[in-house]
């Protein structure tokens, strides 16, 4: 089963108002889609996050090498491409990520199953973790913690809210008030907000005595060597791992952190997040995909370390992903079923992408 065609595309929706993240101020959500066509009449897609990065030209620079392959043999089609990109390979994660899945993806829908049934099989249903507390600036406290309380209404196991960062006070109350709702089930992001222990502390410290489930990516990824000195001055557990550009880079985490946050658009593919989630929950470290939510839903399926998924529901406006994808989640009373369709579980609607596409490429193995 050889691949022949490859589509690629970029792909930027508008946010309804600016979202700011930490440092990071967000106007549009922007992803690099692909789809692979083969010789036998399958597709397989992906679809992830540039972050910033040239994700779109490194998948194009990337391409011609997957041209001619057996997707049944995406692993090994991986490490030769890999191998080819030693000193730019960090940078190149994320394009050989989408290549994985989008591999992994043709391989399930010609086996006629969805991807987690084939790695094991272990469940069919994941609960979920929805994110809330979007657009912080032009809201009050009182309106995320009515946002928070609408989800615990729905069944949502737990919540996790989107700290300032930049204020410490507002973070203490903001916190305070949204863990009052439901005790023991409130998680906080604080978005790579602070460059220093210190810096942290003045916030963190405000925060121990909440009880939040954890708190997530206090640094940057280039400064996750803080978090140890961090998580010695803490109670509150800590979490981090979105970002990592490998799978070996998780892994390293597993010793700090209480809950790994696995990407497999980010890490390497599906087959990276499968085996460090693996791994760390071995080690005794909780793991927590980031996003993707149908994508990750299929990990979920397969692995038992993975305690839950995370969601960001469609009234939050934050993450307009649904739009690109052909079927919609099926979550209910906080659980969420997994798509039982053959396949990565991200079956993209190419023609919604194309509408929202700014570039696009194409390439086709010789004849």
């Amino acid at each position: 089963m050889r691949i022949t065609r490859l589509l690629i595309a970029e792909c930027s929706i508008p946010l309804p108002r600016p979202m700011r993240l930490g440092p990071v101020l967000i106007t549009t959500r922007d992803f690099v889609a692909i789809r692979l066509f083969t010789d036998d009449g399958f597709v397989g897609d992906a679809i992830g996050y540039p972050r910033g990065s040239a994700l779109f030209d490194e998948v194009r620079f990337i391409a011609p090498h997957f041209l001619g392959k057996d997707a049944f043999s995406r692993r090994n089609n991986w490490e030769q491409a890999a191998g080819r990109l030693v000193n730019t390979r960090a940078a190149m994660l994320r394009a050989l990520s989408l290549f994985d899945i989008a591999q992994a993806d043709i391989v399930a829908r010609a086996l006629h199953q969805p991807l987690y049934k084939l790695h094991g099989g272990y469940r069919d249903t994941v609960p979920v973790m929805a994110v809330a507390g979007y657009f912080l600036a032009d809201r009050s406290i009182d309106d995320v913690v009515r946002e928070v309380s609408a989800l615990f209404d729905q069944g949502y196991a737990r919540a996790k809210i989107m700290l300032a960062g930049n204020d410490p006070a507002f973070d203490q109350r903001f916190a305070k008030a949204v863990n009052d709702i439901a005790p023991g089930q409130i998680a906080a992001d604080a978005h790579w907000s602070w460059n220093s222990v210190a810096q942290a502390l003045a916030t963190c410290r405000l925060l121990d005595d909440i009880g939040l489930v954890f708190l997530e990516d206090p640094f940057g990824a280039h400064r996750n060597g803080f978090l140890s000195a961090l998580s010695r001055e803490l109670r509150t557990p800590l979490a981090a791992g979105e970002d990592m550009p490998s799978a070996e880079a998780l892994l390293a985490l597993t010793g700090t952190v209480k809950v790994l946050r696995v990407d497999a658009t980010t890490c390497g593919g599906f087959s990276a997040a499968l085996a460090v989630s693996e791994a760390a929950g071995l080690s005794g470290c909780a793991v927590l995909p980031h996003v993707f939510t149908s994508l990750h839903a299929q990990l979920a399926g397969a692995c038992p370390a993975i305690e839950m998924i995370e969601h960001i529901p469609v009234e939050t406006e934050a993450d307009p992903l649904g739009l690109l994808l052909l079927r919609p989640l099926d979550i209910k009373d906080g659980m969420l079923r997994i798509d039982p369709e053959p396949g990565a579980g991200m079956a993209l609607d190419w023609t919604a992408v194309e509408h929202y596409a700014g570039r696009t490429a194409t390439f086709e193995a010789a004849a």
